[in-house]
């Protein structure tokens, strides 16, 4: 496997753990404030979308 190939993977990997860090707090913030675990989820990514049009 190429260096480039191994970073990819590993960058895949981490990408995926995030993605799971995230959903898990999402669901923490579902249940501690009686919110629906798919509106919290829809919000999020609402404010993620508008963040990263304004990062760029």
């Amino acid at each position: 496997m190429s260096d480039e190939s191994r970073l990819y993977k590993e960058a895949m990997e981490r990408i995926d753990e995030l993605v799971e860090e995230v959903l898990e707090i999402c669901d923490d913030v579902a249940d501690k404030n009686d919110y629906e675990r798919d509106w919290v989820l829809d919000r999020f990514r609402e404010k993620f979308n508008k963040a990263r049009r304004i990062v760029k």
